[in-house]
């Protein structure tokens, strides 16, 4: 604890010279990481791979990083320090954060999305894993009771030639016995701290012109997915009404540690066989900061 309030003091602009208000300052700051710690733990429940000791002074790791419940947790608060972290003192490679942008929360974000919905999700943010055009994956989401039906071709006025994604990143739908869903959700990852410009609400519309000659039918949704802890609460609820929902750090662990269930329940749930590849991202990340 005397660590994270040492950092947190030398972000201070101004430095006082009453030590009583330091104290006092400094007694804040330790109440408010406590509080802090009480929302995460709550929040996230066995997701949350760390715990308080009793005199509040330590904080402890109670699951490993290489336990499937704790990953996403891991993934999320690397993702938050990769770059001006007064809790980092090593450069973190250009490869590494690229392959978290790239790859490594796109595997996530998808897996979060079918926790979302609690049905099927596919990944269609690029670069992707598969080697399915865009088209052919909203073929398969549409053959999956995603309710709509993709174009033969991309619109030849709307879409660009060289367009991968359209600006989406993943799609999941709650499944009901009888189709069309109940809800089809557009997903947007946002990994880096520009995620307020990255609403899937404002990227739908043109999405859906450009690729989809049906519906959607049902109810749409639009989720943003951040790693980041969103802790300002006029700004959290100023943003929604913008993105429509947002999943920050506080959610998305449970939310993709979810997705992994339903694919292991035969549920199609896309990127979940790719789960040893955000294990060998925060492995790489751990062996660059021991080295």
């Amino acid at each position: 604890m005397d660590v994270l309030v040492s950092a947190l003091d030398q972000q201070e602009e101004e430095q006082t010279e009453d030590f009583g208000e330091e104290d006092r300052q400094k007694e804040a700051i330790v109440a408010e990481l406590e509080n802090e710690f009480d929302y995460r733990s709550q929040a996230l429940g066995e997701e949350y791979p760390f715990l308080l000791s009793d005199d509040a002074e330590e904080l402890h790791l109670v699951r490993s990083w290489e336990d499937q419940r704790a990953v996403f947790y891991f993934v999320c608060l690397l993702s938050s320090h990769l770059v001006n972290s007064p809790f980092v003192t090593f450069d973190i490679s250009t490869g590494m954060i690229t392959r978290l942008r790239n790859e490594v929360f796109q595997i996530v974000s998808t897996l979060a999305m079918a926790g979302v919905s609690l049905g099927p999700s596919v990944s269609i943010g690029w670069p992707r894993n598969s080697d399915e055009t865009i088209l052919e994956v909203l073929r398969r989401a549409s053959a999956g009771h995603a309710g709509f039906n993709a174009r033969a071709a991309a619109h030849p006025e709307v879409a660009n030639p060289h367009d991968k994604d359209g600006g989406m990143d993943v799609i999941s739908w709650r499944s009901a016995y009888r189709p069309p869903p109940l809800n089809l959700y557009f997903g947007q990852v946002a990994s880096g701290a520009d995620w307020k410009g990255k609403s899937a609400a404002n990227k739908a519309k043109s999405f859906k012109a450009k690729f989809i000659e049906l519906g959607p039918l049902g109810n749409e949704d639009y989720t943003t997915l951040t790693p980041l802890r969103i802790a300002d609460e006029p700004l959290w609820k100023r943003e929604h009404a913008d993105h429509g929902s947002i999943v920050d750090r506080t959610m998305l662990p449970t939310l993709a540690y979810s997705g992994m269930q339903l694919a292991a329940d035969g549920v199609m749930v896309d990127e979940a066989e790719n789960l040893p590849t955000v294990l060998q991202w925060v492995a790489d990340y751990r062996t660059e900061a021991l080295s």
